[in-house]
């Protein structure tokens, strides 16, 4: 988004430049226009002339004020001896009348008119015309950076315009896709009517559908593990039944083998329940003393895992604290640490590793297991998914746990990720944040 902003800024720049380029031309352009016209100035002077001529020098002087208030400006008149009958030019006007420091000539030079009045008896005036200084007053460098400073400021303020209310979309967009479902954009840049505004009722007509959608999936996952769990009860007293009726022995097999998938069933059932019931507004949080609640999780696996003599130790000591649900964070990290264990196989060891990076805590769980191949390290985290190796070593599980990780871990606005050890094995990363 800086780089489109950037783009849109430099493009409203320039184009502020080139419109306000043409209207300094223009300006330019039409102030030559507006100087007083010889004629005027030749009709004003004869004016002058014959008042000298006729009256002396004090009509000339009164006639000369009124001729100056008349085209704001000064008036100089010289007869052709160069002696003044009115006021002398300034010293610098004569001095810079051919070239000033830097070789061109002066402000007051360039804008003075000069016209030559004929008198009575063929005697020759110069009659000098120069405007009122007020009129350029500032000098162009002066007005060359105010003007510079104004597109500067109005280019980015009409580019935020622009971009502001994409922004703020934007924002929005990210917390819906984070798994914020109440996120919607707000009702003033809804109520636009120009194109942005339509973008946003779409954009919130979108997340009303989507909403509804997943709310409309999870509770007909949660009907339909608490209807399954009623025969599922049945099943089970029914068997319990059968049991006491001291049946053959195959037949105990048989009952046994029942009883055996009646619980992996209704431990399926459970699970689902808990993916349906994963949200943020179902979590309990709490500060929590985060190296003591891993120590005691990590004896818990070890103490599993003994009898098959896998390792499992923790390193790390920060960060101290962390705010989340302990129980559901428990949950989260048993389940990796159980798929570590298992894929790890006799004799594996399990590291556990804390580290705090820019308010965030970070956990690895890193085993010494064959890994996973590149392309199935995303689908890990689907719902039901298990690799082809682990439906050949009948492992027992249901494709749930890594989920339900997940799940866990995005509700505490987290993030789970995986990748393959370069040494070999696999590393699960759980980030969350400390406040």
């Amino acid at each position: 988004m800086k780089n489109t902003f950037l783009r849109v800024f430099l493009v409203v720049l320039l184009s502020n430049i080139i419109v306000v380029s043409i209207g300094l031309g223009m300006v330019h352009f039409i102030q030559k226009q507006n100087q007083v016209s010889a004629d005027l100035l030749g009709d004003i002077g004869v004016q002058l002339v014959s008042s000298y001529e006729q009256f002396g020098v004090e009509s000339l002087e009164e006639e000369t004020k009124k001729a100056e208030r008349r085209l704001s400006g000064s008036i100089y008149l010289y007869q052709e001896n160069g002696r003044p009958l009115l006021k002398a030019l300034p010293r610098n006007f004569r001095e810079q009348n051919s070239a000033s420091e830097n070789g061109q000539p002066s402000a007051d030079f360039l804008h003075s008119q000069f016209i030559q009045v004929i008198g009575g008896n063929n005697v020759q005036y110069l009659l000098i015309f120069k405007p009122n200084p007020e009129i350029n007053s500032l000098a162009p460098e002066a007005v060359v950076g105010f003007s510079l400073l104004g597109l500067l400021v109005s280019s980015g303020v009409l580019a935020y315009w622009l971009l502001g209310p994409l922004l703020k979309l934007q924002r929005v967009a990210r917390s819906f896709g984070r798994g914020d479902m109440s996120a919607r954009v707000e009702r003033k840049m809804a109520r636009r009517s120009d194109a942005v505004g339509k973008l946003a009722r779409e954009f919130n007509e979108m997340a009303e559908r989507i909403e509804t959608l997943l709310s409309s999936k999870e509770r007909l996952m949660r009907d339909v593990s608490h209807e399954l769990r009623t025969p599922l009860a049945r099943i089970e007293v029914a068997l319990t039944i059968a049991e006491d009726k001291h049946g053959m022995d195959a037949q105990k097999n048989y009952l046994c083998r029942i009883r055996t998938e009646l619980h992996e069933l209704d431990e399926l059932i459970g699970q689902v329940l808990t993916l349906s019931r994963l949200e943020a507004a179902a979590l309990v949080k709490e500060p929590m003393d985060l190296q003591a609640w891993l120590d005691e999780i990590v004896a818990d696996v070890s103490f599993e895992s003994q009898l098959k003599g896998i390792t499992v130790f923790k390193t790390g000591r920060l960060p101290k604290t962390l705010f989340g649900d302990p129980l559901q964070l428990r949950h989260a990290i048993e389940n990796v640490l159980r798929n570590a264990c298992f894929y790890a196989g006799d004799g594996g060891v399990i590291e556990v590793v804390t580290e705090e990076k820019a308010g965030e805590a970070f956990i690895y769980v890193r085993d010494n297991g064959p890994g996973v191949d590149d392309e199935k390290l995303e689908k890990i985290f689907h719902a039901f998914y298990r690799s082809s190796e682990a439906r050949e070593a009948n492992s027992g599980g249901f494709g749930v746990g890594l989920t339900i990780s997940q799940r866990i871990i995005r509700a505490h606005k987290g993030r789970i990720t995986a990748r393959n050890r370069p040494e070999g094995g696999l590393e699960v990363c759980f980030c969350l944040p400390m406040k």
